[in-house]
């Protein structure tokens, strides 16, 4: 074979010598990496293995409201039996005072106001028929602004208080009348004192009394020397 046929096959054969090569160095730093350890496993307590069963903590129901008491007593000091001016458009006053089971007076207790819906009545400022009012230190709460209609008639007056659980209501009339007539009192009858006869009634039968005394005492005897002198006004005993 000649020189350039070597020189040929030599050039044909280097590559894939090269080739060779390099797989097999590939194989040998494969098979003489470390093997990976398993990574050791971490240790369970039984606690864990087993997890206690938490029960979910359910919330308390909110306490019920205390049952409503029909304690208070409520005293209608102005308004009951009062009437209404509806020609010069004067109202009776509406009072009422709060009171508790042992009689004493409620301060902070919501008073509510109620006029009748049709026929004869009120209403306050703003149209409606209700109103509520707080009470004073002395229990007592008024009903204000309103002015009643121009229906003429009786109407009941609603009242209700409440103090926290405790309630109370009431109802009184009131009249609605065109005009308030003044009504004259009487003029207190005389007594018996105030007539001139019986005063001097009194007065003579004190003085024969005393004479009747005076008598008495010293014997009647017109030789005592004592005279009995009977004047207007309260009778006199002298010596001459």
């Amino acid at each position: 074979m000649s020189y350039t046929g070597i020189r040929t096959l030599a050039s044909r054969a280097l590559p894939i010598a090269l080739a060779f090569l390099l797989a097999l160095g590939q194989t040998r730093a494969a098979g003489q990496a470390p093997v990976p350890s398993p990574a050791p496993s971490a240790q369970v307590s039984p606690a864990q293995a087993n997890p206690p069963t938490v029960t979910p903590t359910v919330p308390a129901p909110p306490l019920g409201q205390l049952p409503v008491e029909q304690s208070l007593k409520i005293l209608v000091l102005a308004g009951s039996g009062e009437q209404n001016d509806l020609e010069r458009r004067v109202m009776a006053p509406l009072v009422v005072q709060v009171l508790d089971r042992d009689e004493r007076p409620v301060e902070g207790a919501d008073v509510v106001f109620r006029f009748p819906l049709n026929g004869p009545g009120a209403t306050f400022a703003d149209g409606k028929t209700s109103e509520t009012a707080r009470t004073n230190a002395g229990g007592q709460a008024a009903a204000l602004n309103w002015m009643a209609n121009g229906m003429v008639g009786r109407f009941d007056v609603h009242v209700t208080a409440s103090y926290g659980n405790q309630i109370g209501e009431t109802t009184f009339t009131m009249t609605n009348v065109t005009r308030v007539v003044a009504v004259k009192l009487k003029s207190k009858p005389a007594s018996w004192w105030s007539h001139r006869w019986v005063k001097i009634a009194v007065i003579g039968g004190a003085a024969a009394i005393v004479v009747g005394v005076v008598l008495a005492t010293r014997g009647g005897s017109k030789s005592s020397g004592s005279t009995i002198t009977i004047a207007p006004g309260s009778p006199t005993v002298g010596a001459p």
